[in-house]
């Protein structure tokens, strides 16, 4: 069976590639420094959006799979169209579900900086949304990169949580 290729897999990919390979000598943008950095904050701001849209994406097809197409119809139609996607946020979507995927969650979560570095980003991406970049100063490209490793982590956990 091949594999299906979802819209999180390709989003996936591209900020992999992103992360690896920041861009170089841009002209007129200032020093290599500033690149990266403003490079560093575009970054966590795709990760953000791949973290709510892949988890909105795991649900509905966990929906679709698993109920009625008016229960499929009324989870598609009442997901919020944006949702900061904090530790909590997603323990209360997985409880609308099934209150032991919240048990396993918070076990998963736990003993590891997994919610603070989950909830960092989502505070980041805030922070430069709306203007307050000063609060997103230790947004950096290996920061920035090691909380991606651990989104995708976190994306995969739910995908076999939800199988």
């Amino acid at each position: 069976m091949v594999p299906l290729i979802t819209h999180r897999t390709r989003y996936r990919q591209r900020i992999a590639d992103l992360v690896k390979k920041p861009p170089t000598n841009v002209k007129g943008t200032g020093s290599e420094f500033d690149v990266h950095a403003h490079w560093a904050k575009y970054t966590c701001v795709l990760i953000s959006g791949f973290l709510e849209q892949a988890i909105k994406e795991i649900f509905l097809e966990h929906a679709y799979a698993n109920a009625s197409p008016r229960v499929h119809r009324y989870v598609a139609g009442t997901w919020p169209t944006s949702k900061n996607m904090k530790c909590d946020a997603i323990k209360e979507v997985l409880g609308h579900f099934d209150d032991m995927w919240v048990t396993d969650f918070e076990e998963w979560l736990n003993g590891s900086e997994r919610r603070k570095e989950i909830n960092e980003i989502i505070n980041w991406r805030n922070s430069i949304a709306h203007g307050k970049e000063e609060n997103a100063n230790n947004v950096t490209l290996a920061s920035v990169s090691n909380k991606f490793e651990i989104v995708c982590d976190l994306i995969d956990y739910i995908e076999e949580l939800l199988k």
